[in-house]
C-alpha cells in the first residue's frame, strides 16, 4: 500500500480509536499489571463497545438500558481477559477500561445535548473519588476500591456518585478529578 492509500485508509476517526484505545488500556492498566496492553485491547475491541459507538447515530437510550448495555460490556472484556489470556481482572478494571474509551471515543466528541454522552459511566479511580470526597464529605475513597470492585460493589457506588451530579450529565462528576 502507497502513502496516498494509506492516508485515504487512515483517518480521523481510526486515530481517535488508536488514542482513546490506548489510553483506555493504560488507564486500566494502573490498577492490573496483570494484563498486557495487547491483551486489554483485545477485549475492548470485542467486548461490543467499539462497534456500539462507532455507529453514526445512535437512537435515544434511557440510562437503565445503558446501564445494562455497559455492564455486558464489561463482563464481555473480563471474558475474553479471563478466558483467552488467563488473565482475570475485577469488574472495576474492566470498566476503567471501557468508561476510558467511551469517554475519550464519543464524550469528548459528542453536542452539549448528546444524551448518550450525559449518561455514559465517567472512569472511575480512587483520584475521582477523593475528589467527590473532598467536596461532598462522603468516604467513596475508603469505602471503594476501584480495582477490587465487583459488579454489586460498582452499581452501588454508580447509584451513589449519581446523587452528586443531580440533574447534571454524568461525566460532570470529573469535575472533581485531580490528575
Amino acid at each position: 500500500m502507497n502513502a496516498v492509500q494509506a492516508s485515504a485508509v487512515y483517518g480521523l476517526p481510526q486515530a481517535r480509536h488508536r488514542f482513546y484505545a490506548w489510553t483506555a488500556c493504560r488507564a486500566a492498566q494502573a490498577g492490573s499489571a496483570k494484563a498486557k496492553r495487547s491483551e486489554m485491547m483485545r477485549a475492548l475491541e470485542t467486548c461490543g463497545v467499539v462497534t456500539y459507538l462507532a455507529q453514526p447515530t445512535h437512537e435515544p437510550i434511557e440510562q437503565s438500558a445503558l446501564d445494562l448495555l455497559f455492564y455486558d460490556w464489561v463482563e464481555a472484556a473480563m471474558r475474553t481477559l479471563g478466558h483467552e489470556f488467563g488473565k482475570p481482572v475485577s469488574f472495576g478494571i474492566a470498566a476503567k477500561l471501557i468508561s476510558v474509551y467511551a469517554k475519550g471515543i464519543y464524550v469528548l466528541h459528542a453536542g452539549p445535548d448528546c444524551k448518550l454522552a450525559e449518561r455514559l459511566h465517567p472512569p472511575i479511580d480512587s483520584l475521582l473519588l477523593k475528589g467527590v470526597d473532598a467536596r461532598f464529605g462522603t468516604k467513596h475513597a475508603s469505602s471503594f476500591k476501584w480495582q477490587k470492585l465487583d459488579r454489586s460493589r460498582y452499581i452501588a457506588l454508580i447509584t451513589q456518585l449519581r446523587h452528586q451530579v443531580a440533574d447534571r450529565p454524568f461525566w460532570h462528576l470529573e469535575e472533581h478529578w485531580e490528575p
